[in-house]
């Protein structure tokens, strides 16, 4: 089946057979709380603050974030209800839930899963995706960032649940210069983000997240075969060839910029403002993600060396 006429109630039947034994981790009680929240036709302010605020670690995590100089703010932030009013509850909702998945997410038991690397890959692409999303006018900047760190989820899942068939595809990506969506589709018929998808839906996701995660690894003519063309389907798509920090590759951030160019008219004078902020940003809430930061510096010093030229 051509990946383009992938939606969710279709891929729902073709991962039912292969994962009928398949274990999800289980999310936080919040966060599950949120999520019925969110997608509540009455959902309400004050009991979404109330449900973060259960969640000790993940609040103080939330607020140390934006007490950072990521966002500059000209008061301290001391309560959720305090940075909910300063910034908005969909800014708000999209620290938390990043926060949730970090937390929730496993830690495969293989070697050729670099946590750190894993993480940077993901909140570098999500922090290109939200600025991607602004500068393109297409979508809501917050889902898009939500939507890319929620995106390669899969990966490690499958490698702690699912190893036995797919950790040999993930040690083929870890040894090549293959993309690893291919090697997928090419040895197991489906690629991880509509992995990521299906697991998404099972956790009660809002379908939008659910959709635009599904197709992060699709091109922009079959994103628009979807009827996603003007949705931030399509800046998250571009995040999406960030390279990974474990293979800093000047050729795809080339093919990045190309792609920005054409499917979203951002211009390659553009590139090097959208660095600067991407680094800005990781530097600023790097730690509260659990991550040194060193890893990044390399694929962003290939992304300026690109950009540059």
């Amino acid at each position: 089946m051509d990946v383009a006429t992938r939606g969710p109630g279709t891929f729902r039947d073709e991962f039912a057979a292969a994962f009928q034994h398949f274990k999800l981790p289980v999310l936080p009680a919040a966060v599950s709380r949120l999520l019925a929240e969110v997608n509540s036709p009455e959902a309400e302010v004050g009991r979404i603050e109330r449900i973060i605020a259960t969640e000790p670690l993940i609040s103080a995590k939330v607020l140390r974030t934006i007490n950072s100089s990521h966002f500059a703010l000209r008061t301290q932030v001391t309560s959720i209800r305090h940075a909910v009013a300063l910034l908005g509850l969909d800014r708000i909702r999209s620290i938390v839930l990043s926060f949730a998945i970090l937390e929730s997410v496993p830690h495969p038991p293989t070697a050729l899963f670099k946590h750190e690397a894993f993480w940077t890959d993901t909140l570098l692409r999500s922090l290109l995706a939200r600025i991607l999303s602004r500068r393109s006018g297409l979508g809501d900047e917050e889902e898009a960032f939500t939507a890319m760190m929620l995106a390669d989820i899969s990966v490690p899942i499958l490698l702690t649940v699912y190893a036995d068939t797919y950790l040999s595809v993930f040690a083929r990506w870890s040894g090549q210069p293959n993309e690893l969506a291919q090697l997928e589709r090419d040895h197991v018929g489906w690629d991880h983000a509509l992995a990521s998808a299906w697991i998404l839906e099972k956790w009660e996701f809002p379908p939008t997240l659910v959709t635009v995660a599904g197709a992060h690894n699709c091109t922009a003519e079959q994103i628009r075969c979807q009827g996603l063309g003007d949705t931030v389907a399509l800046p998250v798509m571009v995040a999406s060839l960030l390279p990974s920090a474990l293979k800093p590759d000047a050729a795809r951030c080339r093919n990045l910029i190309r792609v920005a160019r054409k499917e979203l008219n951002i211009a390659p004078p553009a590139w090097p403002a959208i660095h600067d902020q991407v680094r800005e940003s990781f530097g600023a809430i790097c730690t509260e993600f659990e991550l040194a930061g060193h890893l990044a510096l390399e694929v962003l010093n290939v992304l300026k060396e690109t950009t540059s030229h």
